[in-house]
């Protein structure tokens, strides 16, 4: 698979990019991890929104089936989809597409909550969840990208995590480039969210007055504010196994 391979292949040079204004990745259990990252842009909500639902303008083409983000789509509606057009080719007599994640939740210049197993992960018995939100904050809106995955799969998490981590990392830098990062200088405003809250902006002071919320979320390590911890001294980047790009067994879902 194309965008399976590029994605492990990848993970290297991706250390190299410039990185987000914040980053964290947790493991969660055996199965599970969270990646969150956090840019503030020189523009208004509403405006990034409109950047936002326009993939083909800031997605990286590598990170696709087909090579090229032209042909990535997004409905910015419940129900709608996060696709992908295989154009046809030399070797695709006619076109195919690509589901990459479902839009379960949207508020224009709030939130945007989409559903799916991106890139590898897909050929895995794992779901994720990509929750992007847009706060108004001193010189511009920050941008959060939080991708929870969890269930059964075939990697290791210690080592598809941090791949998967900078893919999103790399995804939302490309998306403040495009829009332009803010040069106010003053760091992203603390997220007043739990990891399991809804992103609906009238729901944050209700779940931070919820004890037992910040009780779950303290004991998950997380706590109240992710980003309290986030300025300590980044883990090396770890190396990813070589991809096997020999002959494809019965059940090699590349």
């Amino acid at each position: 698979m194309h965008m399976r391979s590029t994605v492990l292949a990848a993970a290297s040079a991706l250390a190299a990019l410039a990185s987000p204004a914040h980053a964290a990745m947790e493991k969660i259990g055996d199965d599970g991890f969270v990646t969150r990252h956090t840019e503030v842009v020189a523009a208004e909500p509403m405006a990034v929104w409109a950047e936002l639902i326009q993939p083909a303008n800031w997605w990286n083409g590598a990170h696709s089936f087909s090579g090229d983000a032209e042909n990535l789509t997004l409905e910015p509606r419940a129900g709608g989809c996060f696709c992908e057009m295989l154009p046809v080719s030399a070797r695709r007599a006619q076109p195919g597409s690509v589901r990459h994640m479902e839009v379960v939740f949207v508020d224009p210049g709030a939130a945007m909550r989409l559903s799916g197993a991106l890139g590898p992960l897909q050929s895995e018995a794992v779901d994720g969840v990509l929750t992007i939100t847009m706060k108004q904050v001193d010189g511009g809106t920050r941008i959060l990208f939080e991708y929870v995955v969890g269930g059964t799969m075939r990697f290791p998490v210690d080592q598809i995590g941090p791949a998967v981590d900078r893919v999103i990392g790399e995804q939302l830098s490309r998306l403040a480039d495009k829009i332009g990062r803010s040069d106010s200088g003053s760091a992203p405003q603390a997220i007043e969210l739990p990891p399991s809250v809804p992103a609906e902006a009238e729901a944050e002071e209700v779940a931070m007055e919820q004890a037992a919320d910040e009780a779950a979320a303290a004991e998950a390590g997380f706590g109240a504010d992710f980003l309290s911890d986030l300025d300590a001294e980044p883990a090396p980047p770890e190396e990813l196994p070589p991809v096997n790009d020999g002959e494809l067994g019965e059940f090699d879902t590349r």
